[in-house]
């Protein structure tokens, strides 16, 4: 399944990089769209399962491509210069609101993991 899952990751950023013929502007936005549904598709899984070794890295990996292709995209554009204040204010603000939100969920994770530590474990 992880095969099958790799294999559709790849295709779909080969066909945004290598098969579509997108400006660089495009290919970043596209890339960044993609990223950014598979980091929340990643993160759905690590709240769903109990294995979470995998998904919560990939989860914050595909955040940060996401994250990164938007302000290139923003950087590449063609837009007038308050437009492009104006998206990587947007977009500071988004970034910082999700690094919050980790911030919160580590702190939660924290605490339960020193809630369990101490309960004793009878046999």
């Amino acid at each position: 399944m992880g095969a099958l899952g790799a294999i559709l990751l790849v295709s779909i950023f080969g066909y945004i990089l290598f098969i579509a013929r997108l400006r660089v502007d495009e290919q970043l936005w596209w890339t960044g769209f993609a990223s950014l549904i598979f980091a929340l598709g990643f993160f759905m899984l690590y709240a769903l399962t109990q294995d979470r070794k995998i998904a919560r890295p990939l989860a914050g990996g595909f955040f940060v491509i996401g994250a990164a292709s938007y302000y290139g995209s923003i950087f590449t554009g063609g837009s007038s210069d308050a437009s492009k204040l104006v998206y990587l204010i947007v977009l500071s603000i988004l970034v910082m609101i999700v690094l919050a939100a980790i911030f919160v969920m580590a702190r939660d994770a924290e605490k339960d993991a020193i809630r369990k530590a101490s309960r004793r474990h009878i046999p």
